[in-house]
């Protein structure tokens, strides 16, 4: 069994590495993609004149196809952000993810060559293809961020169901218009990015504040109303931000977790020991501050992962615990 975990130590930390250099060269792939739009960016100068409407159309073709790369840029860091080891499962599917985004530079190139029905709705296809990609991965990458993956699955749904289904069916809306008027579509594909990164920060980090409580929590709250989601993720967000801004401060924390307390009981009914129950750290946190004892750092959720041979950790306490335990 030593060797096993020896195996599997080994293997976490290649993982670990391997997956550096993924985020290393899915950027520079995007940085890549980036440097050759604004190179196939035309300046023309006739007879010692600029003509200064087709290079602001150029221009204009360039900007669309710049904020929907970097819209793709930012989604791709927020769904890798946090994830130390990736499948290979995911990995092919993100490089078909790549492959697609890698042709918008070659439809950009077309609609500045010239603004045409088939131009434009070729660049509509490919953004449509690479929106369901980013959506397929986001769900699938969801069991290596977080351990009750069925739960967040649901949340998942909830959080941005009906933004993904929405931005299917504006582009598919665009790509439309862009057959009867090409200039038309080609500018309403500017909001699609625009829409895409103002929703997606928030819609991120309520995920990643739904993660910290436990499956009963994300059961009891997928059950309460729209409203009440709303008002809870409020409560939810401002106490992760005072215990994360608290740090070491146990009278910071405790007043943290008190008036996240008051809040939930007066809006919900939730009593303080419901709330230790859907909460993963609250009630930890409440008792060491109540006894004066500096809150004990606990593992990263990654370090608390099932031991399954796929190069995660038990949760009995993590790696160096794990292997005193097969060598007795």
């Amino acid at each position: 069994m030593r060797h096993r975990v020896v195996y599997v130590w080994g293997h976490t930390l290649g993982m670990k590495k391997f997956k550096e250099r993924f985020d290393v060269f899915s950027d520079a792939v995007f940085a890549i993609i980036l440097t050759i739009m604004v190179l196939e960016v035309p300046v023309e100068v006739i007879d010692g004149r600029l003509d200064y409407v087709q290079l602001g159309q150029n221009i204009g073709v360039y900007v669309v196809s710049f904020c929907f790369v970097a819209d793709c840029w930012y989604k791709h860091a927020l769904m890798f952000n946090e994830v130390e080891e990736v499948s290979h499962r995911i990995i092919i599917r993100d490089f078909i993810l790549l492959l697609a985004i890698s042709l918008i530079p070659a439809f950009t190139k077309l609609m500045i060559s010239d603004i045409t029905q088939t131009t434009v709705m070729l660049c509509g296809a490919a953004y449509l293809v690479v929106t369901v990609l980013e959506i397929l991965i986001a769900r699938s990458i969801l069991p290596s961020k977080y351990n009750d993956a069925e739960e967040m699955k649901t949340v998942y749904t909830y959080i941005f169901g009906k933004t993904n289904l929405s931005s299917i069916l504006l582009i598919a809306g665009f790509i439309a218009i862009a057959y009867f008027s090409p200039v038309a579509g080609l500018v309403l594909f500017i909001i699609i990015p625009i829409r895409s990164f103002i929703s997606n920060a928030s819609k991120q980090q309520n995920l990643a504040d739904i993660s910290e409580l436990k499956p009963v929590g994300v059961s009891s709250f997928m059950k309460l109303s729209e409203s009440d989601k709303r008002k809870f993720l409020a409560f939810l967000r401002r106490y992760i931000h005072e215990v994360r801004r608290a740090d070491s401060d146990s009278d910071a924390k405790r007043a943290a977790w008190e008036h996240f307390v008051q809040e939930v009981q007066r809006s919900f009914g939730i009593s303080e020991q419901q709330a230790s129950e859907w909460f993963r750290d609250a009630a930890d946190h409440r008792a060491q501050a109540r006894e004066g004892r500096p809150p004990v750092d606990r593992p990263s959720r990654q370090a608390v992962q099932r031991m399954d041979g796929s190069g995660g950790y038990g949760r009995d306490g993590g790696r160096e615990r794990h292997t005193r335990q097969h060598q007795a």
